[in-house]
């Protein structure tokens, strides 16, 4: 691409046939008013008449036969840098909005990221990764920062691709069948129920059932039979609460011991919800849940859920990962809309 600086003055020759302003052109005599808006396509009869009528200078972009102009340079960095999970809206003004195909978690790839963005008039941004989107949610922007882009360039972005993966995917969530399991003496009356709505409403979001609720004993052998009948009964994952993170002899504790399974981690780098805990049954995933996560409050489980119900272990690399922004309080940017309100 040229940029050329035309004046009345220039000569004739140097005016090019066709090229982009690269500025807005105002009215000499109403400064207010734009009579070209940039990136607009000039002519040589254009630039002559604007002259005639008081512009002083013009800024014109003159492509070179490899450039690409900025709405088709944005589609294919567009298409170059998705994956699964991602639709690519009409580019407008050489900008793409990219935008959840359905409910999965937002996966960013921040090496291939870094490696786009090394790319000379190329900007690619995200939402925060490691985050549930919504349908139809803008995950990300695309856009082509000059008038034209040089071929090599996009050719340089759709390599990373080829070489490295896509840099932006959405992976859809995956229908898990949940049990819950809690002492009933823990967890009484009304208390129990609405941390049942809270848990149901927040795992059917993602598109998954909590069939089984499991009201335990307060002894270990009661709290063992529940276990034991979740996993029988074809959980995928298990829900617990009650425990107190506190006692490693606790009773929850105790009764996932004797059913077989193992606790992992008590403790997460996540506020609130550092009470939470980890373990497995059977080879299936079991979230001790703290208080703050079973009525429908911001907590931990924001950023678990979307984690584990789209394939990922829940282990101690997956706490390791949630500790980058795990501190929610005072109003999160990973809140989701399952959130009851304080009076619901």
């Amino acid at each position: 691409m040229r940029v050329l600086r035309l004046d009345p003055s220039s000569p004739a020759s140097l005016v090019p046939a066709e090229g982009l302003a690269c500025h807005d052109v105002r009215n000499p005599l109403q400064r207010t008013a734009v009579l070209v808006r940039k990136g607009s396509r000039l002519r040589r009869d254009d630039v002559v008449a604007l002259f005639e009528r008081g512009v002083r200078e013009l800024h014109v972009a003159v492509p070179a036969p490899s450039d690409i102009g900025e709405d088709d340079a944005a589609v294919r960095l567009a298409e170059a840098v998705t994956g699964v999970g991602v639709t690519i809206s009409p580019a407008r003004f050489g900008q793409v909005v990219l935008r959840s195909d359905g409910r999965g978690l937002l996966r960013v790839h921040a090496d291939r990221l870094e490696q786009v963005n090394q790319q000379p008039g190329v900007l690619v941004m995200t939402s925060p990764p490691a985050c549930a989107a919504d349908r139809g949610a803008p995950v990300g922007v695309v856009k082509c920062a000059p008038l034209f882009l040089e071929e090599r360039t996009i050719e340089a972005v759709e390599a990373i691709r080829l070489s490295a993966g896509a840099a932006v995917e959405v992976v859809p969530f995956q229908p898990h069948r949940v049990a819950f399991v809690a002492p009933v003496e823990r967890l009484r009356g009304s208390v129990f129920e609405r941390a049942t709505v809270a848990l149901r409403t927040a795992l059917e979001w993602y598109g998954s059932s909590m069939p089984l609720v499991l009201r335990s004993g307060e002894n270990v052998a009661e709290v063992a039979a529940s276990f034991e009948q979740a996993l029988s009964e074809g959980a995928e994952l298990i829900l617990a609460a009650g425990a107190s993170a506190t006692d490693p002899l606790d009773v929850m504790f105790e009764g996932l011991r004797r059913a077989g399974g193992q606790i992992e981690q008590v403790g997460i780098p996540a506020e609130p919800g550092t009470a939470c805990w980890i373990g497995t049954l059977g080879e299936r995933p079991v979230l001790g849940l703290a208080s703050c996560e079973l009525f429908g409050r911001p907590g931990a489980l924001d950023l678990l859920l979307p984690a584990v119900l789209s394939g990922a272990p829940l282990d101690a690399r997956l706490l390791r990962t949630i500790a980058l922004g795990g501190l929610l309080l005072g109003g999160p940017a990973r809140v989701l809309p399952y959130h009851v309100t304080e009076e619901g």
